[in-house]
């Protein structure tokens, strides 16, 4: 098996397994739940930090504080190895 079709495989994988997880668990696992008045704008989401052990990805509405499904997490990240994987492979077979 080429590492062309290693990597199509995986990117399949893992983006099935995180939209399924996405829609059925939800992708905040955990957050606040304060009052916001009016409509939260894009301009106001932003990455709080990343935690080592476990791994976390916490970000902010700009006015509830979020962490990222640990689920979405890890099969994002297959996501995106399997499409440099993909990518190599692609470019070491021209």
């Amino acid at each position: 098996m080429s590492l062309r079709h290693v990597g199509a495989t995986t990117f399949a994988a893992g983006l099935f397994v995180c939209v399924v997880s996405a829609v059925t668990v939800g992708v905040a696992w955990g957050g606040t739940d304060a009052f916001c008045p009016g409509a939260r704008r894009l301009t106001e989401y932003a990455i709080l930090g990343i935690e080592g052990v476990p791994p976390t990805v916490r970000y902010t509405d700009g006015c509830n504080e979020f962490a990222l499904s640990p689920a979405v997490q890890w099969s994002g990240l297959a996501t995106v190895v399997g499409l440099a994987l993909a990518a190599v492979g692609q470019a070491a077979a021209e």
